[in-house]
């Protein structure tokens, strides 16, 4: 954090920064919120105040950087049969993949063919 007789460090992620980005990159403020983990109202707060605090310049930083992924990730809870997912795990350790890597790549392949 600064106050106006401070300057901010030159890797500070301000708010027309932030805004920039998302708008590059056609994220919504509800996206970023949920990938930093806090509620869309925080991040509507920061460009309301026109401050981001410092517990989350790291993590802005990040997401912001060009080795992050183009696509924010979310996670979803599916509820499956254990025979289902029984069979979800011998195919994902025949192939030496977590669940999460296996569902991901069979869904990726399945959205190809569509």
């Amino acid at each position: 954090m600064f106050t106006s007789n401070s300057k901010p460090e030159p890797d500070y992620v301000d708010t027309k920064k932030l805004g920039q980005w998302l708008n590059e990159h056609s994220i919504s403020r509800a996206e970023i919120a949920k990938a930093l983990g806090v509620q869309t109202t925080v991040v509507h707060n920061w460009f309301a105040r026109q401050r981001i605090p410092k517990n989350v310049q790291g993590s802005l930083r990040h997401l912001m950087s060009k080795d992050y992924p183009a696509e924010l990730e979310s996670s979803i809870s599916v509820r499956l049969k254990n025979s289902m997912l029984n069979e979800v795990a011998r195919r994902a350790v025949k192939e030496g993949l977590s669940l999460e890597e296996w569902i991901e790549k069979t869904v990726a392949e399945r959205l190809k063919r569509v």
